[in-house]
């Protein structure tokens, strides 16, 4: 019985000797890469283009209509219809770290978020993932036409009869005599003929729509009526246009992106012109619309931080408060207060100290800031 007994003590001897010595033969080096954030503007810029186009009768608008058209000349006319900021994240490339432990590793175990922002330190990140961005491209279809064309109307017949001059020899009661008897053939129409032909289309349809909406004729009330004067309305702007000239409207977005890296300073998101829209940066008579930062607040004194090495400690932001302005040259469009992580300062906390004291960490992983400190 004794010796059984040695035996068992000698066995559980050596294994916990053996697993002690495995332990301390765990030397192995664990590397952790991570960054803290910094913050990036998007900003969708809304557009609005109108494409005139001028009648092929504008110049005898006034004389044959008694008005006055305004668009005389093709071209493209845009406005800014809506400005929408938003901010994202994104790793500061200034900012990269690597955490390195070997042996021991639970005290200095991170939590990082999907983008590597680093989000606490032996604890469980309790930071809700980022939102999936929706990305939707609506492209431009610039329009080209430069004349409005009567031949595009339905009711337009581009042929007009002509009666070219015949004479026949007939005998009448005993005696011949000459009878005119035209030969009806078609011709293309010129361009008086079509203005002709459209100012006389306008005043019919005009008289026709005072006619009915006097009740001169047979169309009952209702829905009939309603019917033939939207089609009058119809025909006569179609033929207006040949003296008024017409215009489409088209609307697309464009996004850019504005990273602000100093205070004080506009960094410029795109440059716009009423006759062109968008046009490239180099453009520097063109009017610029950027994002400038004011009235930086930062919670801490540079003085404070202590240096370390960068693998026995861990950083993090002391983010900077201030206000976010959307410029239009010099003039603030919008401004608004907000978080601005890059332009605050960088902090160290030394790994012996969260391993000796027991401590966790928690972090805000869009900011890179100190969200709360724990004892485990």
């Amino acid at each position: 019985m004794r010796k059984i007994a040695f035996v068992l003590l000698l066995t559980a001897g050596i294994f916990f000797s053996v697993t002690a010595q495995k332990k301390k033969e765990i030397t192995t080096p664990l590397t952790v890469n991570y960054c803290l954030p910094k913050v990036a503007y998007q900003v969708k810029v809304q557009l609005e283009c109108t494409h005139q186009v001028p009648g092929p009768f504008w110049k005898n608008a006034e004389r044959e209509l008694g008005v006055k058209p305004d668009i005389t000349v093709a071209g493209n006319y845009w406005r800014i219809v809506d400005i929408e900021m938003k901010p994202y994240y994104i790793p500061d490339e200034n900012a990269m770290y690597a955490m390195t432990s070997s042996g021991d590793y639970n005290p200095v175990m991170l939590s990082l978020s999907p983008e590597g922002f680093i989000a606490g330190v032996a604890a469980r990140s309790s930071a809700s993932p980022m939102p999936d961005a929706v990305w939707s491209y609506v492209p431009f279809q610039e329009e080209t036409e430069e004349v409005v064309d009567i031949t595009s109307l339905n009711t337009y017949n581009p042929l007009k009869e002509v009666l070219d001059t015949n004479y026949t020899y007939q005998e009448i009661d005993g005696v011949m005599k000459k009878i005119w008897d035209p030969i009806v053939r078609y011709t293309t129409k010129s361009a008086e003929d079509n203005m002709s032909e459209a100012v006389k289309e306008i005043f019919r349809i005009r008289s026709e729509r005072t006619r009915l909406l006097a009740a001169e004729n047979s169309v009952p009330d209702g829905e009939s009526l309603r019917i033939i004067l939207k089609e009058f309305d119809r025909m006569e702007k179609d033929y207006l246009m040949l003296f008024m000239g017409k215009e489409s409207v088209q609307r697309f977005e464009q996004t850019f992106t504005v990273v602000p890296e100093k205070a004080g300073e506009t960094v410029v998101a795109f440059r716009f012109t009423e006759a062109a829209g968008i046009v490239p940066k180099r453009n520097v008579s063109a009017m610029a619309y950027g994002i400038r930062v004011d009235n930086v607040i930062v919670p801490s004194a540079p003085s404070d931080n202590t240096t370390v090495p960068a693998s026995s400690a861990i950083y993090y932001r002391v983010p900077a408060t201030a206000t976010v302005s959307l410029m239009k040259v010099n003039e603030v469009v919008q401004s608004f207060p907000t978080v601005v992580p890059q332009l605050g300062v960088i902090k160290t906390i030394p790994t012996d100290v969260i391993s000796n004291e027991g401590l966790s960490l928690e972090f805000y992983p869009q900011y890179g800031s100190l969200k709360s400190i724990n004892k485990k």
